[in-house]
């Protein structure tokens, strides 16, 4: 195993995000030598931890392994009504994170928790998708439709029955602040999943897992398994070098390799040296804006104020004071 000490990062704050913990790190250790019923060696992840579904097989915890699968089970049973419209009109969606890989790289389902689902769209379909999801009985969550139709912020939160899908144009909540770059064949050699719903090529599902993470303040254990299963799929695949080349080009390598760099030393998912060795050098000088972007919800506003121009930074001012005259909150970002 390399561990690459050579590796310097600008953002000092990337230093200090949360490390995965030993429970993390035996399930990864786990799932990436098979995944072998029994063969868990880890720590017990009790009730509340975040891999508890996924290892309450191997605790003999049969109520937390139903409940997950139950969840999961409704939750796409409630979705596919509009997956099987979408496809009658020749389109469809792209499920990312966890809606995606609960199904295609963890051992059941019901061993990924996720409160929502999170689906990507093309842009020249987003009135069609919004439009079917509506007419199949769905309600918009969202306040402002017009700040997601201009592109000020992108995602639609949309409700049903209690379950919730998130309609992402971008994989950044203000794509017109911060736009950074999706990789250019993000809709090409897509994986079927199921009628009307689609999966992203490995080295773009592992990509788009990694740019998530950049904004959260939290990291959550799963999204660390998530990283490891990926690039085992990229390895299998043989397309790290089309992962490296969308990484690079999304000008913040500083910041994938030091994650990429955490997955390989502390859980011994399979990165390439050379990965890391091309990622470091995309120093863009723009990471900063990833560590405002996630500080909070001022800072967000006060970044779109300052970075917008012309009739979207209009738009965004006029939503700013609707919300203070209504009284509404803030638009929620993930």
């Amino acid at each position: 195993m390399v561990i690459f000490e050579s590796l310097m990062y600008q953002l000092s704050d990337m230093n200090k995000i949360e490390q995965p913990d030993v429970i993390t790190e035996a399930a990864c250790r786990w799932l990436l030598s098979g995944g072998v019923p029994g063969a868990y060696a880890g720590p017990d992840p009790g009730m509340a931890h975040d891999l508890s579904p996924l290892l309450a097989k191997e605790m003999g915890r049969k109520d937390i392994s139903l409940s997950a699968a139950a969840a999961w089970f409704r939750q796409e049973q409630i979705i596919r009504p509009v997956l099987e419209r979408l496809s009658e009109v020749g389109t469809e969606v792209w499920a990312v994170k966890g809606f995606d890989l609960a199904r295609s790289v963890y051992p059941f389902p019901g061993g990924r928790p996720m409160c929502d689902a999170d689906l990507f769209m093309e842009e020249g379909n987003r009135q069609k998708i919004l439009s079917i999801f509506c007419k199949s009985g769905w309600s918009r969550g969202s306040p402002g439709d017009g700040i997601f139709n201009t592109g000020i912020v992108s995602e639609m939160k949309m409700y049903r029955h209690g379950a919730m899908v998130e309609l992402h144009t971008h994989i950044f909540y203000f794509p017109a602040t911060f736009p950074g770059r999706l990789p250019r064949d993000l809709f090409e050699n897509g994986r079927l999943l199921e009628p009307g719903l689609m999966g992203f090529a490995w080295h773009n599902s592992l990509l788009m897992v990694l740019l998530h993470m950049l904004t959260n303040i939290r990291i959550r254990p799963v999204w660390w398994v998530d990283i490891c299963l990926l690039c085992s799929k990229v390895s299998e695949a043989g397309t790290w070098n089309k992962f490296t080349r969308n990484a690079f080009e999304t000008r913040l390598g500083h910041s994938l390799a030091y994650l990429l760099r955490t997955a390989s030393v502390k859980l011994e998912a399979p990165v390439p040296e050379k990965v890391m060795k091309v990622l470091i050098r995309s120093n863009s000088g723009r990471e900063d804006i990833i560590e405002k972007l996630k500080a909070g919800r001022k800072v967000p506003t006060l970044l779109n104020l300052k970075h917008l121009t012309g009739w979207k930074k209009i738009s965004w001012f006029y939503a700013l004071f609707w919300l203070v005259l209504t009284g509404q909150h803030p638009l929620k970002r993930k």
